[in-house]
This record gives structure tokens, C-alpha cells and sequence, in this order.
């Protein structure tokens, strides 16, 4: 009985539910929309373009002045004082630096007085000797003569030639600097000019250096004349002392020596002195100072440098097997840093031969007349070019293997298409083959 009334009411309620069931039916049906189609992702494209691909070599360098020189003590020591800094402006003669030398200035001061005191000695024991007077009298009338003469061949006019040349080859040097500049400036200059102006400027380098070989020739002439001089001035010391020694007979031979000895100690302890101190051998400026009071350094090791204040050229330090990327004469661009409106053409004038070359710096000449000494400058040398050929960026191509190849877009659809290159650099790639220019290349 129970069970039959189960399933009565299972009927009804089947009956009942079966027309909503219906209606709600044809509710999804009258309101159902359709499902939105998905796009598709867009892809980066590139365009082939046809223009120039450079591949270019960058460094910095220092705008510093040109001709320089390194200073350097003849012994080893201690620094006593320096008495110059970076930037100072110095004179011919003008004491730089010293080296611990209170032991022989002290020597020296002794040594002077055991010299006054052999003389005194000497004088002392010395009496007249009629012979010998004249003997010496005519000796140091000899030596006088001798001196006088040398006086008057000192090579000081040489010098003054040699130095006139030396000035007149720097002014033909800065007007073929200035010539060349001036080409190189200028876009339209045939290079033809360009080439013959530079072989100019190199050419006038080679006549001031060898115009300064010149006066340094004859600078080292006349300083040995004039040591010669002194030598003859101590020649004439001699006999003035003969001389005296002559005019007190009986003099005593030991004596004689022994003012000989002082005077021989008093020149090397006065030498010593002289290779423990630097001096400016030019007018100039300094450009570096590596020491300090208290500092030890070793003999014939640079520790001052100077320089003559013009002209000035950019002066860089890269690794020697980038310098073999570069050559002598090669054209490029130079600016100052952070100052793109400063850009001008600039040429490398010097590159080390080794790598055991003392001189290791890259030197680039230019026209930057408004740039201060010690400032940076970049400089962008060209070390191959493209022109005129088909290029697109890096991410455009696409490599297995060895095979080189872009995704060609076309009205067919998509195609791989296998491409052959050329020159490659950070932000283009050289096509020799394989594109048209206007080909649109899909980036995978």
C-alpha cells in the first residue's frame, strides 16, 4: 500500500514540474548569445629598410697636452718635500721635489770649512820661491788666455739657430694642423686633399721633431762647453793656487794634496745633492704628481709630470688588442662629454708599435678650442660601412644551425625564406640576399 502511494506521488510531481521544465527551455533558447571569437596575437613586424650599416668602435679619452715629459730622481731615497701639485704652472730651474738630504747638506757645510781650513794650512806653511813665482805667474796668465778664448767660442749662437727652427717648424706644424682641420671639416673636401694635407701634417711633425733633436743637439753642446768652462775655471783655481803655493817656499807637498782631497769632497757631496733634487728643465705644467713627503722611490722611476701647455689632443688607454682594430690617420668623430653640439672630426696621430712599448696611450688629434685640459672626450672611430645595402634589426633574423633565415610575409600568407648576411652590429644586420627592400619580415 505504501509503495503504490510512492509512486502516485512520483507521477504528479513529474506531471507537474514537466511544463516549467519547458518554459525555462524556451527562456535559454530565446536568450542564449554566442561566444565571442578569440583574436588572434598580434606579432612584431619589421619592414627591410635599405640605408648604411657602420660598425663602430667607441673609447674615451683624457684632452690633455701633447708634448710631455716625465721627471725622474738619478738615486733612490726617501721624499723629503714636494714643493708643486697638479695643475701648477712652472718655470725653467724651479725646484719640484727632494729627496731626504739633511745627512749631506750637513756633510757639505763640514766638508766647505775642512776646505777653508786646508787652504789656510797651506797658506801658513807656503814661503817665496822667486822661480816658481814666475813659473806659475806665466801658467795662470796661460790658463786666463785659455779661459777667455773659450768664452768666446761657446756655441750660443748655434743654439739660438737651432731653437728659431725649432719655432718656426712649430708654426709650420700648427698651420698644417690647421689646414687639415680645415679639410676635414669640411664633407665636400676631396680626399685626395685630405690625403695630401695630412701627409703635410705628418711631414711638419717630422721636421719639429727633428728641429728639436736639433736644439737638443746643440742645447748638449754648449752645456759640455760650458762644463768645459768650469773645467778651465778650476784649471785657473789651480794655478792661482800653484801660484800661491809657489810664492811660499818650502811648501808643503801633503798640504797640497790635502786641499785637493777637500776640494774633491766638496764636488761629490755637491753632485750627490744635485741628483736627489728635481727641477723643471722647462716652462710648462704639472700635470701629475705621483709622491709624497715620507714616500721611497727608486732611481730613473717617473714621478713628475709635466708638459708644455699647447697644444692639446686626446690621450686614451685601451687594451692593445683593440689598438690592432685601429691605424695611424684614421678619420673619426670626437666630443666632449655629455655635450653632443661639440662633435668634430678627429684624426689618431699615434698608436703603440707593442705591447712592450713604454708609451701605451692612443693619441687622437682634434680641434676643441673651448675644452679644458683634463676633460673627457668620446671618440667614435668607423671601423667598417655599408652603404647603400639592405638591413634589418637583429631580432628580425633567425638562426639554426647554419642556417640563416626570416618569416616573409605575404599575401599568400607566411613563408620561411632563407637570408645571407653581411656586416652585423649591435643594431643592424647587413642582407646581401634573400629580401627585397619593403619586405615585411614577422618577428618569431
Amino acid at each position: 500500500m505504501r509503495l503504490r502511494i510512492g509512486f502516485i506521488i512520483i507521477a504528479l510531481l513529474v506531471a507537474a514540474c514537466q511544463p516549467a521544465q519547458n518554459d525555462f527551455a524556451q527562456d535559454i533558447t530565446a536568450t542564449a548569445t554566442p561566444i565571442p571569437t578569440a583574436q588572434a596575437a598580434q606579432r612584431t613586424t619589421y619592414t627591410v629598410q635599405r640605408g648604411t650599416v657602420s660598425e663602430l668602435y667607441e673609447f674615451t679619452g683624457r684632452w690633455l697636452p701633447r708634448d710631455q715629459m716625465q721627471l725622474a730622481f738619478q738615486v733612490s731615497g726617501n721624499v723629503r718635500s714636494v714643493t708643486v701639485q697638479r695643475g701648477d704652472t712652472v718655470s725653467v730651474g724651479e725646484l719640484l721635489a727632494d729627496l731626504q738630504i739633511d745627512d749631506l747638506e750637513d756633510n757639505l757645510v763640514s766638508q766647505e770649512i775642512s776646505l777653508a781650513a786646508a787652504q789656510r794650512r797651506l797658506d801658513e806653511d807656503s814661503t817665496t820661491s822667486d822661480d816658481g813665482v814666475i813659473s806659475a805667474q806665466f801658467n795662470l796668465a796661460n790658463q786666463t788666455m785659455s779661459l777667455e778664448s773659450q768664452k768666446l767660442s761657446l756655441p750660443w749662437a748655434s743654439v739660438n739657430s737651432a731653437w728659431a727652427q725649432v719655432e718656426s717648424a712649430q708654426r709650420n706644424l700648427e698651420n698644417a694642423q690647421r689646414n687639415y682641420d680645415d679639410a676635414v671639416s669640411r664633407p665636400d673636401t676631396p680626399a685626395s686633399q685630405v690625403d695630401s694635407l695630412y701627409e703635410s701634417l705628418i711631414s711638419a711633425q717630422e721636421n719639429l721633431e727633428s728641429a728639436q733633436r736639433s736644439y737638443y743637439s746643440a742645447s748638449a753642446s754648449y752645456r759640455q762647453a760650458e762644463i768645459s768652462l768650469q773645467q778651465q775655471e778650476n784649471s785657473i783655481l789651480q794655478a792661482e793656487l800653484d801660484l800661491e803655493a809657489a810664492q811660499q817656499s818650502g811648501g808643503d807637498p801633503d798640504l797640497v794634496d790635502a786641499l785637493i782631497e777637500a776640494q774633491l769632497a766638496v764636488d761629490r757631496t755637491r753632485e750627490e745633492i744635485a741628483n736627489s733634487t728635481l727641477v723643471s728643465p722647462i716652462e710648462g705644467v704639472v700635470l701629475e704628481v705621483t709622491i709624497q713627503p715620507g714616500d721611497s722611490v727608486s732611481a730613473y722611476t717617473g714621478v713628475i709630470t709635466i708638459a708644455l701647455p699647447q697644444p692639446l689632443e686626446a690621450i686614451a688607454t685601451i687594451a692593445f688588442t683593440d689598438t690592432q682594430l685601429l691605424q695611424i690617420g684614421q678619420v673619426g668623430i670626437c666630443e666632449e662629454a655629455n655635450n653632443a653640439d661639440s662633435r668634430v672630426q678627429c684624426v689618431i696621430r699615434q698608436l703603440p708599435i707593442s705591447n712592450r712599448d713604454v708609451d701605451q696611450t692612443v693619441r687622437v688629434a682634434a680641434t676643441l678650442p673651448e675644452l679644458v685640459s683634463g676633460s673627457l672626450v668620446n671618440i667614435t672611430m668607423t671601423l667598417s660601412e655599408s652603404m647603400d645595402t639592405l638591413w634589418l634589426p637583429p631580432q628580425a633574423l633567425n638562426v639554426f644551425g647554419n642556417r640563416t633565415f626570416v618569416v616573409l610575409q605575404t599575401e599568400e600568407g607566411e613563408r620561411v625564406q632563407d637570408v645571407t648576411v653581411g656586416l652585423e652590429t649591435d643594431d643592424r644586420v647587413e642582407i646581401l640576399s634573400g629580401v627585397e627592400e619593403g619586405d615585411v619580415i614577422v618577428q618569431q
